[in-house]
């Protein structure tokens, strides 16, 4: 069972990879990333799109079978990727297998290899805050920006950003896209870094950088999990880098997974912002939201954040804790307002015609999920005062380089914690 070999006859490395995003590259033929590549993709695949219910035993559906070449290096590492992906899927057990396949891989672009630029570093690019702030800082490093596409919007927002910001002669702009298999629904992403860095560590091998970067505010990296109501996701997780680190480290691929902003707020990600590109902050989008959900369906035209997910709200606390709400996107319910009456008249106001018997329910679904929110932060708060956070955090010493990294996290809380007291003193009484 592979959902994505079953469809298309091919493995992964096969259809994600063209003239259109491998530069002047002929061909690609380290055999042993591009099998670590068909594993992980085929796994992000599987997860998308294999339809299951939460907290329940799911692993007769978990059940994915990769052609490899060097199958027997692969098959020691198997246990470290079920241990991983099993942590990504918040405990899932995933029954993952390799098989022989004894027809060698390569990406073949049909071309001459004429590749002769070099390059410095690699970098996602996904058309969010915090990877906009991180990719200022390689705009002079001859970098290749990658971005990996999981819906149109992302694409659009960071082809925007690197052809007015990051666009330099010594930088390249390269974009993998995904297939949609053409399943009805996309049920789930919390797998979707493996896809991200499958597509980077190509690009790495290649041109022998041994890091690639990947930018993410330390909250949003911990994610804790101490509200009923919340489904966390660790796809950043330090542990999350930490086992996808020592699987390439056991495969002695040359490569590390490095998170430059796990020990700051998002305050201070957007703070990295040079004044002079800060009007490019609404040309990102945070939002995790599915903006097709029918609650969402009375909005107007420009509103790309729907306010209503975590991380909007941290992307609502930085903005304004540095004062720059002027700057900001605009949410399908504003920043401030949490009051069901108000929302209420506020979902008047904003009806379509058509949906006007609807107003009272979605009104109550945005002050719910609002609420919800709001008390997990209040929550996050007082854990953070008690020195309880901990409890959540899931930390162990292994998981980090730095060894101070208790008191940067420490450091880092304590900051999060004034800055959350701010937002929510600014909310309507």
């Amino acid at each position: 069972m592979n959902k994505f070999f079953d469809k298309y006859k091919k493995n992964p490395h096969e259809l994600h990879f063209s003239e259109e995003n491998m530069l002047e590259i002929g061909v690609y033929n380290n055999t042993l990333i591009l099998d670590l590549y068909d594993i992980f993709v085929s796994i992000c695949y599987h997860d998308f799109f294999t339809p299951r219910d939460e907290n329940v035993d799911n692993s007769s559906k978990l059940k994915i079978t990769v052609p490899v070449n060097n199958y027997n290096i692969l098959k020691k590492v198997i246990p470290n990727i079920c241990e991983l992906v099993m942590y990504m899927t918040n405990g899932e057990k995933w029954n993952i297998c390799v098989e022989k396949d004894s027809n060698l891989k390569k990406i073949d672009t049909g071309r001459l290899e004429l590749q002769t630029e070099k390059y410095n570093s690699v970098c996602l690019l996904s058309g969010g805050l915090d990877a906009f702030s991180g990719a200022i800082s390689e705009k002079d490093n001859n970098t290749l920006f990658v971005t990996t596409e999981t819906n149109p919007t992302e694409v659009i927002n960071a082809k925007y950003i690197y052809g007015q910001v990051l666009k330099e002669k010594q930088n390249r702009h390269l974009i993998v896209r995904k297939l949609d298999l053409n399943e009805n629904s996309h049920y789930t992403q919390r797998t979707r870094t493996l896809f991200f860095l499958a597509n980077s560590l190509i690009y790495a091998d290649y041109f022998n950088i041994n890091k690639v970067k990947m930018y993410e505010n330390g909250i949003m990296s911990l994610n804790p999990k101490f509200y009923f109501r919340r489904i966390v996701t660790k796809t950043t997780h330090p542990k999350t880098i930490y086992l996808i680190n020592k699987i390439l480290s056991e495969l002695n691929i040359n490569i590390k997974i490095v998170n430059p902003y796990m020990y700051m707020t998002k305050t201070d990600v957007l703070n990295k912002i040079p004044e002079k590109y800060i009007n490019y902050i609404k040309s990102t989008k945070t939002c995790s939201k599915n903006h097709g959900i029918q609650a969402l369906s009375n909005r107007t035209e420009g509103e790309t954040h729907c306010g209503l997910c975590t991380a909007c709200i941290l992307r609502q606390i930085s903005i304004l804790n540095l004062k720059l709400t002027e700057k900001d996107s605009r949410y399908m319910l504003p920043a401030k307002m949490r009051e069901k009456k108000n929302i209420l008249s506020y979902e008047r106001q904003i009806s379509k015609p058509n949906k006007a018997h609807l107003i009272s329910k979605y009104a109550n679904y945005k002050y719910i999920e609002k609420k919800s929110l709001l008390e997990y932060y209040e929550r996050y708060c007082e854990l953070v005062r008690s020195g309880d956070i901990y409890n959540y955090l899931d930390l162990n010493p292994k998981y980090f380089e730095e060894k101070d990294y208790f008191d940067r996290i420490e450091k880092m809380l304590n900051k999060f914690e004034k800055e959350i007291k701010n937002y929510l003193d600014s909310m309507e009484k």
